[in-house]
């Protein structure tokens, strides 16, 4: 059986990993007209171990295999090159890295003709493969917990001329903007919590060095989301925190314990809905707050270079347009 869907899949530098998700798109239990892979301008070999296979397998198979370059180098551009090219009424998208069930496009497809959505999301799970994976996931996603995700995604593609395409140049943000313009203009996005899909390897990070470096990327982009605010009450805590240590030391060591309490335990417990993580290895009593505490000075210094280029872009759009 086909369906008229194109799956989309943006990569970069895949080449370890771009093998096993062919093989999963591929051998799907229904098959999509046409699979467009989009390349974010990588610089190993995937583009080339892409178009081998293609040339290799697709005459074996209903579907048409493609593999693009049009410069882009995001995975919200990547997306967005990917519904641009798509020539059926419906797009999917899944990600490279990821284990999904092979018959993910069939019970979505189906969910989708019984409750006639339009727009259609699986879930991810992060469980961690070391103890500052798991900690670093407590401290974001939330350990083992089902979160909706843009991969496993089915979209009916009249809907992106309501919404308006992703957010251009991001290597993050756009996926939590997007849903949150659904909201805004009351499109229903409906929730499969049967289909899941986890993470091949590391789920966040694996060194205090990559989760900070991660977080500083993932939160440049926050910056200016029309929907998005939680980057200003990050930075209403810091500059509140900052002035109560020059107010008063007894005060910012008051509001200091306070944020410890909040980030190292509170939060993580209500974002995993569980106290799991703690009783994975005892050191995840310190791992824990100290990758919450991480992954916020990441967050503030990516705000701080979100703001800094706003205001560039602001003065350079003015000078250019005076």
């Amino acid at each position: 059986m086909s369906i008229d869907l194109t799956v989309i899949v943006p990569y970069y530098n895949e080449n370890d990993t771009i093998l096993t998700t062919i093989d999963l798109v591929s051998r799907q239990t229904i098959s999509p007209r046409e699979v467009i892979f989009v390349d974010s301008n990588s610089t190993d070999r995937t583009f080339h171990t892409i178009d081998k296979w293609i040339n290799s397998n697709q005459k074996k198979y209903l579907t048409k295999y493609r593999n693009i370059n049009v410069g882009t180098d995001t995975p919200s551009s990547s997306k967005n090159a990917g519904i641009k090219n798509a020539s059926t009424e419906w797009v999917a998208f899944m990600d490279c890295g990821l284990k999904f069930p092979l018959d993910w496009l069939e019970k979505q497809w189906n969910c989708i003709r019984v409750k006639n959505h339009e727009v259609l999301s699986g879930v991810v799970v992060l469980n961690g493969v070391s103890a500052i994976d798991v900690a670093a996931v407590s401290q974001t996603y939330g350990f083992n917990r089902k979160r909706p995700c843009i991969p496993s995604t089915l979209v009916k593609k009249s809907i992106f001329k309501k919404t308006g395409l992703f957010l251009e140049n991001c290597r993050a943000g756009y996926d939590a903007d997007w849903p949150l313009v659904l909201k805004h203009i009351n499109i229903n996005r409906g929730i499969n919590w049967n289909i899941v899909v986890k993470y091949i390897g590391v789920n966040f990070g694996n060194s205090l060095t990559a989760i900070l470096k991660k977080s500083i990327i993932y939160a440049i982009p926050t910056i200016g989301l029309k929907h998005y605010k939680t980057p200003y009450f990050y930075l209403s805590f810091f500059f509140i925190f900052l002035l109560s240590f020059f107010y008063s030391l007894s005060l910012s060591i008051k509001l200091f314990l306070f944020y410890f309490i909040l980030r190292g335990f509170i939060i993580p417990i209500i974002k995993s809905r569980s106290i799991k993580q703690y009783t994975i290895n005892p050191l995840m009593i310190i791992l824990i707050p100290l990758l919450g505490i991480i992954i916020d000075i990441g967050k503030i210094i990516g705000i701080g270079i979100g703001i800094k280029k706003n205001i560039l872009m602001y003065f350079r759009k003015n000078i250019n347009g005076s």
